[in-house]
């Protein structure tokens, strides 16, 4: 099913660049326009059809994980310089706080990725002029050692009865979809993916004040029965 979803749009997109370019050295304006908006429609079909197989592999329980020790300044450098051109596109500040206690953790690096870039990503698109701050922490909590990843953004904020929806697939606070853009999956699966290498997010939230989504996970490897 990936390969019959990806390819014929894999291809619309190539020849979609390959028009443009021709359309660009031409100085034909309209066109580029014209193709652009295709192009635009294309990413955003390509970026359900990802989050669609996504879901339903972590439904499926099929959604690999590889687990290991790695440096979190290092994850956390990587996703900031990644961020950042969102974040100033709407013209916001980004913070970042890193508590030199956490110097690794234990997860799936590429999952712990994605989640949080995904949190920075809704605040840089839900903010402008604003401030985002990330703030990385270690928590002792039930005899258990949490890194917590807290991205704090002062945007448009969540009204109460939303915020039980938030987690729900195909599912966008305040009816924001047209506005903004946005499958209304990428909570769901930053969600599920936390869940999978037994953490969570939270969330807290006020109208026109701000929102601040807390990713919390294991800083340890789970002891196993022989420990």
């Amino acid at each position: 099913m990936s390969h019959e979803l990806r390819t014929p749009l894999t291809a619309i997109m190539g020849y979609s660049e390959l028009l443009r370019l021709e359309a660009d050295i031409g100085g034909n304006a309209e066109c580029v326009n014209d193709i652009d908006r295709i192009l635009g429609a294309s990413q955003h079909l390509l970026n359900l059809i990802n989050s669609v197989l996504d879901l339903s592999k972590i439904e499926a329980g099929r959604m690999p994980l590889h687990m290991m020790s790695f440096s979190v300044p290092d994850l956390i450098n990587d996703i900031v310089n990644a961020i950042q051109p969102t974040i100033a596109q709407r013209h916001n500040v980004l913070t970042v706080q890193l508590d030199p206690l956490v110097p690794t953790m234990y997860a799936d690096p590429t999952k712990v990725r994605q989640s949080l870039f995904n949190l920075l990503g809704n605040a840089a698109k839900f903010t402008h002029n604003g401030h985002i701050r990330l703030q990385v922490g270690l928590n002792e909590c039930s005899g258990k050692s949490w890194v917590t990843l807290a991205v704090h953004d002062t945007g448009i904020g969540i009204a109460p009865d939303q915020l039980s929806h938030l987690f729900k697939e195909f599912t966008q606070a305040n009816n924001v979809t047209e506005q903004h853009g946005g499958t209304g999956l990428g909570l769901v699966i930053s969600q599920r993916l936390c869940a999978l290498m037994g953490g969570d997010i939270a969330v807290q939230s006020e109208v026109g004040r701000g929102s601040t989504f807390t990713i919390r996970l294991p800083a340890r490897p789970e002891p196993t029965e022989s420990q």
